[in-house]
């Protein structure tokens, strides 16, 4: 895997608890929406038993030259605080990218991406490099959080929805009476009913699923009961740490 030398450029806050990250992209750090790089933070203020490298999909689509950015949940792992403490400026190492969670090349196959939590990252590099490059793909994306102040990039995702004719945004809030926020939309939990009443034909398209393991192998198996192709089926866990 290529390593590569960077540093700490910005961060902000993308929802209540999660922050993104940008990092300087190196000269010659090449890659595809929807793939992942590891990031080595040298003598970092805080440690743990997990080290101090940890693997993030990029957010940012592969047209932005001037930083790599990613976004965590600040769940207080070591790494995360030494990020949030450290100055901007400070070196970081690179290792990337890999990954093969990549749109499809065929525009005339639908996909559905279903990203539960901080598992939106990787489906905002791709919706911004659809929408650069103008692809004719149509696409679903259905996004589950408990609340609205939780779902990262809700706003941006919005806004996209009504900038590419082909793409439709479904966020679902399962736990919407605990939110601040008035919600009105959908509350369901993504299951098999859930898929069909919205999807539709369940053998037409590819399934792009990326959160944590349990909401993967939930809605994996949603998917699959509700008639979907298994060959269709793709997948990005995102472990905590």
């Amino acid at each position: 895997m290529p390593r590569f030398q960077s540093k700490l450029i910005d961060r902000f806050e993308v929802a209540e608890g999660t922050v993104a990250f940008a990092f300087e992209r190196p000269a010659g750090f090449d890659f595809t929406a929807g793939q992942f790089m590891t990031i080595t933070l040298p003598d970092p203020p805080y440690n743990d038993e997990k080290g101090n490298r940890r693997t993030f999909s990029i957010a940012s689509p592969p047209q932005e030259a001037g930083h790599l950015l990613i976004a965590t949940r600040m769940t207080g792992s070591a790494l995360k605080r030494s990020l949030a403490e450290a100055p901007f400026g400070t070196p970081v190492g690179l290792f990337g990218p890999s990954g093969c969670f990549t749109l499809h090349e065929d525009a005339g196959v639908p996909a559905v991406f279903v990203a539960g939590g901080i598992g939106i990252t990787p489906f905002r590099s791709l919706l911004r490099d659809v929408a650069t490059r103008r692809l004719q793909h149509p696409i679903t994306l259905i996004y589950s959080n408990r609340t609205p102040e939780g779902a990262a990039f809700y706003p941006e995702l919005v806004q996209l929805e009504g900038e590419l004719p082909d793409f439709r945004f479904l966020p679902t809030m399962t736990n919407a009476d605990a939110s601040r926020q008035s919600w009105t939309g959908e509350r369901r939990l993504v299951n098999a009913e859930f898929l069909r009443d919205q999807i539709g034909d369940m053998t037409a398209s590819i399934f792009y699923l990326a959160g944590p393991p349990g909401l993967v192998a939930a809605v994996s198996k949603a998917v699959l009961e509700a008639g979907a192709d298994p060959a269709h089926l793709r997948s990005e866990e995102f472990e905590g740490y």
